[in-house]
């Protein structure tokens, strides 16, 4: 399965997805889906991609290891990003909180699979 049918599959099993991106930790986006198509996932993906590094690098910094997961809830949105390895992330954005749990249990899920892929 490639990335884009694998991005649609996870797509599917979250109602109010608004997209979800394959990233690399440099911002730029390998593949996405957008189930909404104002969303603007390559400044999201970009903006997030720099938060991650910053948050991976204090959370480092304080002896806690790397950052393996971040959530962020918007008036919008939920963002969620899920490290593959240390050159990629997964990106998920919900409408909602409700999905919020399942989002991130198909993240993880999906990053294991990608793992293999990506190295």
């Amino acid at each position: 399965m490639n990335f884009k049918e694998s991005l649609k599959k996870l797509s599917e099993k979250i109602d109010d997805l608004m997209g979800v991106a394959i990233a690399a930790s440099d911002g730029i986006i390998v593949e996405e889906y957008r189930a909404d198509p104002t969303l603007d996932l390559n400044s999201i993906v970009a903006e997030f991609g720099a938060l991650w590094r910053t948050v991976d690098k204090t959370s480092q910094s304080v002896e806690l290891g790397s950052s393996q997961e971040i959530t962020i809830v918007t008036e919008r949105a939920v963002v969620l990003v899920k490290k593959i390895n240390p050159e990629y992330f997964l990106l998920l954005a919900v409408a909602s909180e409700k999905n919020f749990g399942k989002g991130r249990f198909l993240l993880r899920m999906e990053a294991a699979t990608l793992v293999e892929e990506l190295s």
